[in-house]
């Protein structure tokens, strides 16, 4: 199977890879395959240290700029509201879902690529790369542009209105807790240097993602 190497900002380069590519001169140096028996329990824990990180951050966060901006202490909400708050935090949560991936696809896009969007049972969406090849650091741009996009979006409506931001808390931190996997690779991508190509399996992180040397 024939890859395309994708970086739109340097065609030249680009072109005399490809021909290596198609002349089969690469050559595979390492696979991750995130949701094998020995890396589910190590990511997991990666998973539940990250949504700490975000539940404290953020609501410390909301609590203090609430604080300052009102001048006093949040008020206690009635049973109504509280079931209120949950519904459209719930909401939220789902609505970030696809919003992680398509920042995803953009970055993607932003290289020249062209991705590809799917849904896994029973309520997972993912955006791969079909038969496409990235840099290592186009690759890091595309893995942690959901985290650090909603992340700061999520820090710049807690400061400038932080009763609404408490309604999506429950969105951001799961996209913050949820970026995981993105993380993981991004940490083992960061270690190889800059000069690999990366494979993006078409179905998002399973089964695998595949790193080739150039």
């Amino acid at each position: 199977m024939s890859f395309t190497l994708i970086d739109r900002f340097h065609p030249r380069q680009t072109r005399e890879q490809q021909v290596k590519i198609e002349a089969g001169k690469l050559r595979k140096i390492d696979e991750i395959e995130l949701l094998s028996p020995q890396q589910l329990q190590p990511l997991a824990q990666l998973s539940l240290a990250m949504l700490g990180v975000g539940l404290l951050f953020l609501g410390v966060l909301n609590f203090g700029a609430y604080t300052w901006q009102y001048h006093r202490l949040p008020g206690m909400l009635s049973f109504p509201g509280v079931l209120l708050w949950i519904v459209i935090n719930v909401l939220a949560y789902i609505i970030i879902l696809p919003l992680h991936e398509a920042i995803h696809g953009l970055a993607f896009l932003l290289w020249g690529g062209r991705p590809y969007f799917g849904t896994k049972l029973p309520f997972a969406l993912y955006c791969g790369a079909k038969d496409q090849l990235f840099r290592r650091n186009h690759y890091l741009v595309v893995g942690l542009a959901p985290l650090v996009v909603i992340t700061l979006a999520a820090i710049v409506l807690t400061l400038a209105a932080p009763g609404l931001a408490s309604y999506v808390l429950f969105g951001t931190v799961g996209n913050f807790s949820g970026a995981a996997g993105d993380v993981w690779v991004a940490r083992r991508l960061w270690r190889q240097p800059s000069r690999i190509l990366w494979r993006i399996p078409s179905q998002g992180i399973p089964p695998g993602k595949l790193l080739i040397d150039d």
